[in-house]
């Protein structure tokens, strides 16, 4: 599929650093964006906390410039607070005919998928390593599958 965009889902964060977890999503798009000079990344997430003093965008772009890769090519997406709105305040930025690959961790590509066809986008994963401390996130993973499954949550 040709795309002109990859999206990077926010994460946890350390401080005004990604997270490892958050930092391998941003190593993945970066050497899929070196490997595509055409393309541009989307760096999606706001703050969430009282404490945190960046958006979730801008410490991906930050990792990105530092990663090598042009500020001109970075676009960020600083209100999204959830998947689905990386998703939907994404679309709104791109509109609907933009073709994107989305950038997130292997364990979360299954929930991810399932809320992206419920924002009414139609992204191709690319998924990035777990890293070594994910074991929390994926057993929070298995359970929000569950209760996607059952309807309580998309």
């Amino acid at each position: 599929m040709h795309a002109d965009y990859v999206l990077i889902l926010g994460g946890p964060l350390e401080g005004d650093k990604p997270s490892e977890l958050l930092y391998e999503r941003i190593k993945t798009a970066a050497e899929y964006l070196k490997e595509h000079p055409h393309m541009k990344a989307v760096c999606s997430g706001g703050i969430k906390g009282k404490q945190q003093r960046l958006s979730e965008a801008q410490i991906m772009k930050n990792a990105l410039l530092e990663l090598g890769i042009e500020e001109d090519r970075i676009i960020l997406e600083e209100q999204a607070k959830t998947t689905l709105q990386n998703f939907k305040y994404t679309k709104q930025l791109l509109g609907d005919e933009a073709k994107v690959i989305y950038v997130t961790s292997a364990f979360h590509i299954w929930r991810s998928t399932y809320i992206m066809d419920k924002a009414g986008v139609q992204y191709i994963p690319l998924p990035a390593p777990n890293g070594a401390h994910s074991l929390g996130f994926r057993i929070r993973e298995q359970f929000l599958k569950g209760l996607v499954k059952i309807g309580i949550i998309i």
